[in-house]
């Protein structure tokens, strides 16, 4: 396995003895592809601006070509489990280069997006490396159709059932829209929707799921951007659609 799987990268200035909130990042690419460093510059340079820490982690992914018919690959919960794992690490580590343990939110995009989102819903990924959920202070999820994967997967979504396999009850256990569960306090949630009515519907219904148990939600619709302009947005110069609410979501996590 290539350690740069397991590895994260943090971006934080000398003066570490002013303990800094913590934005972690988990980037895209259908479970399969992409990298901790893709389209990040932006992101760091934003987030340092606010005199936060930025982390960007890497996880294991499952293949590419895909495997559908190979059941050692990599696919849930491991991606999750990594997930968890760095923000572990985190936890246990940061202080050292000027992060607050005590004040960490999570930003994903695509499938980083719904990793972030189930992280933030499905207390197990957390409660197995030690943390609860309320290690978190805010989610902020970017333009995902990984809601539902049950319904992607029943609809012989390859994509899908590379990453997910075709277990209904993993499927049930990795889809976002299914984790609310009354008399557990959940993080606060930033959802960036943007696409299709289809799209836009399935965002929707999150955020009522989460709304339903008392969650806090901001929401952007941002459709003047495709799924990867989004991306490359946050944090852009001037930008202001998606940047300035992400902003204020986690100052009010952080406040």
């Amino acid at each position: 396995m290539d350690s740069n799987s397991l590895s994260l990268d943090i971006y934080y200035n000398k003066e570490v003895a002013t303990k800094k909130p913590i934005v972690i990042f988990v980037h895209g690419g259908g479970w399969a592809i992409g990298d901790k460093a893709d389209q990040i510059q932006n992101k760091a340079t934003l987030f340092q601006s606010l005199n936060y820490v930025f982390v960007s982690i890497n996880y294991r992914l499952s293949p590419i070509p895909y495997e559908l018919n190979n059941p050692n690959r990599i696919k849930y919960p491991t991606h999750n489990n990594d997930v968890a794992d760095a923000i572990k690490w985190v936890v246990d580590n940061i202080e050292q280069y000027g992060g607050n343990p005590n004040k960490i939110a999570l930003l994903g995009h695509s499938a980083g997006a719904q990793l972030v989102a189930l992280t933030g819903t499905n207390k197990s990924f957390l409660e197995n490396v030690g943390l609860s959920l309320s290690a978190l202070k805010g989610v902020a999820v970017i333009d995902t159709k990984g809601y539902d994967v049950l319904d992607l997967v029943l609809n012989n979504k390859n994509l899908y059932i590379n990453a997910f396999g075709t277990n209904s009850a993993e499927n049930i256990a990795a889809s976002p829209l299914y984790q609310m569960e009354n008399g557990v306090t959940y993080p606060s949630f930033f959802i960036a929707k943007r696409g299709s009515t289809q799209r836009l519907a399935i965002a929707n219904d999150f955020i009522d799921s989460l709304e339903s148990k008392g969650v806090s939600v901001s929401q952007v619709k941002a459709s003047i951007y495709t799924h990867t302009g989004i991306n490359k947005a946050i944090g852009k110069p001037n930008e202001t659609k998606i940047t300035n609410p992400l902003k204020d979501f986690f100052a009010e996590c952080f406040n």
